[in-house]
């Protein structure tokens, strides 16, 4: 009985039907004596087909079942063995019981039927894949022998002589290469293979020889010129490797190929000008195909976008490519990556949004968007963003959310708490980060608006949802402070998100002003000075409650220069006008 082997592995579920699999191999002794029934044989090949037919369907649970039951009504059958034994293997993990099993019954059928191109080449496969060496090579050359036309066979063949690592099968792997070579012409694919088994046994005159051999059979190829390139590079031999790559590169001038391998030679022989050079010649190179250009643009700007000296010559590259494919999402978005690591917020944005121009079906591209657009203080331009992304995602939770808080941002806290209730309402029930997330923010926009009650409820709301909600136990920390009530309680707060985040200026800034409010000004003192050690930009609340906090400890000068810091962030404030004026403390 002959079927095309299958094409794939059964369903894990299968697995469950293996139990009975593994019962009916323990008990093979039984079914090596009873001889089946001409009634259970002819059973036996209807439930195989069937089975076959099952498998063309995709119903493998079945196919699988159906192989099985053919196997248990006729051991002798080896074709049902046989696919027994592939699916078996399929499914056996690491049992190793169940796999010697399986092996053994596509063993018994190859050692049967060797003629059986299909079977005999999956059981070959095999063991290639298990490292048997020893038999891969039985199977190959019993195959070889009976199709030497298949140049598949021959290949496998050559691997696995290869993979004995000895001289006397490398020679017959070599052998088996021409043999190939002379059905099918000279390629770098084979000549490849050819140069790895010479190399293995130091055989470096015939690599060598090979690759001129190569040459010879098409020396106007650009490929095989730059193939030699290749491998004298592998051998050192940088002069030869240089000649050749320059031979493709005159072959055709417009071969991006021939410049990037000439690229890559001078990159790795530490040439940095020549590879610079050839960097930007490959890259304006019109018949450079794009996926190159761009593995070479991220190679480029990888190793040299941290010096800003580079950044103009990065810059004309990224020009270069949008001048040559303006339509390219993966160039835009390439840009955007490497705008976005120099710190250029409103360069990334504006390469966000052209690639959301080309395709605007990405929801986290519009999320970027918008969130870049909040970077740089546009919060006009990250509400008309987010607004635009709701036309595209209109059931975007976070979109939704992104728009409040682009709306809050912009001081509109009439449209952003509508904003929030919207994404709260849109959102999973079960994602209890995001919904805390979402009522912390609302909290901060009816602090921002001067109404403390409805503030103080959100903040609770996001805690009890979700108790490590750091920014909500620190800003309800915070509000408390400021109003001056139940300090202890702020004060539990605020000491958990410090523990979390002990570097985070914020956190600590508000820590310190709780304490200052307790009347603890020494160890006030401590933490708001981590603070100003962490901050790496001015911020006009920090270096008033810090001025404060030195004035209660006696450092009266200290507390003026900081005022001063802070009244130059906001030269409005009239209550550190009045404290840098009169040098001393004023509570309102």
């Amino acid at each position: 009985m002959h079927v095309a082997i299958r094409k794939h592995t059964v369903r894990f579920f299968a697995m469950i039907a293996m139990m009975a699999v593994t019962a009916t191999a323990l008990s093979a002794k039984k079914a090596d004596t009873v001889k089946p029934s001409e009634a259970d044989c002819r059973k036996a090949d209807y439930i195989f087909m069937e089975a076959i037919r099952q498998q063309a369907l995709g119903n493998d649970d079945a196919y699988f079942s159906l192989v099985q039951r053919a196997h248990d009504l006729n051991p002798d059958d080896h074709a049902a063995a046989y696919y027994l034994g592939y699916d078996i293997m399929s499914i056996a993990g690491k049992d190793s019981t169940r796999f010697d099993y399986g092996y053994r019954l596509m063993k018994n059928y190859f050692d049967l039927n060797p003629s059986d191109y299909y079977s005999s080449y999956a059981y070959g496969a095999v063991n290639d894949h298990i490292g048997n060496i020893n038999e891969s090579l039985r199977v190959w050359n019993k195959l070889d022998s009976l199709y030497p036309a298949k140049t598949e066979v021959a290949l496998r063949l050559a691997n696995a002589l290869f993979f004995t690592r000895d001289s006397a099968a490398v020679s017959r792997t070599i052998d088996v290469y021409n043999r190939i070579e002379r059905a099918k012409g000279k390629s770098i694919p084979l000549s490849s293979r050819k140069i790895q088994s010479y190399l293995s046994t130091q055989d470096t005159v015939s690599a060598i020889a090979e690759v001129h051999s190569l040459l010879e059979a098409s020396p106007g190829s650009i490929e095989n010129n730059v193939f030699a390139g290749d491998v004298f590079a592998l051998f050192s031999e940088n002069d030869s490797a240089l000649a050749y790559y320059n031979r493709a590169c005159e072959l055709d001038s417009s071969s991006g190929l021939a410049y990037y391998s000439r690229a890559n030679f001078y990159k790795t022989t530490g040439d940095s000008v020549a590879y610079d050079r050839e960097v930007f010649h490959a890259l304006k190179m019109e018949s450079l195909d794009l996926d190159t250009k761009l593995e070479i643009m991220t190679s480029y700007v990888r190793e040299l976008y941290p010096d800003p000296a580079q950044q103009p010559r990065i810059q004309e590259l990224f020009a270069s490519l949008l001048e040559q494919h303006p339509h390219e999402v993966s160039v835009h978005d390439l840009y955007y990556a490497y705008l976005l690591a120099i710190s250029d917020y409103a360069g990334a944005a504006e390469q966000v949004g052209y690639a959301l121009d080309i395709d605007p079906s990405d929801e986290r591209k519009w999320g970027a968007l918008v969130s870049l657009y909040l970077q740089t203080d546009e919060f006009d331009k990250a509400v008309d963003a987010a607004t635009r992304a709701l036309g595209y995602h209109p059931e975007s939770a976070n979109l939704t959310f992104m728009r409040g808080i682009s709306h809050g941002q912009a001081k509109h806290y009439d449209k952003a708490i509508p904003d929030f209730e919207h994404a709260i309402e849109l959102a999973d029930s079960g994602d209890v980060k995001f919904v805390s997330e979402v009522l912390s923010s609302e909290g901060d926009m009816y602090s921002a608006a001067d109404d403390k009650e409805q503030a103080e409820e959100h903040y609770r709301q996001a805690i009890a949802i979700n108790p490590d909600n750091l920014l909500a136990l620190n800003n309800y920390a915070y509000l408390l402070a400021v109003e001056g009530r139940d300090l202890d309680k702020a004060e539990r707060m605020s000491y958990r998100t410090i523990q979390e985040r002990p570097d985070d200026i914020n956190s600590l800034d508000t820590y310190a002003w709780i304490l200052f409010k307790q009347k603890k000004y020494t160890e006030a003192l401590v933490y708001i000075q981590q603070a100003l050690d962490l901050a790496k930009e001015p911020a006009e609340e920090l270096y008033s409650h810090a001025g404060d906090i030195y004035f209660w400890n006696g450092e009266h000068e200290k507390a003026v220069e900081l005022w001063q810091q802070a009244l130059l962030i906001a030269p409005d404030n009239e209550l550190l006008k009045r404290k840098v004026a009169h040098k001393t403390f004023f509570f309102k």
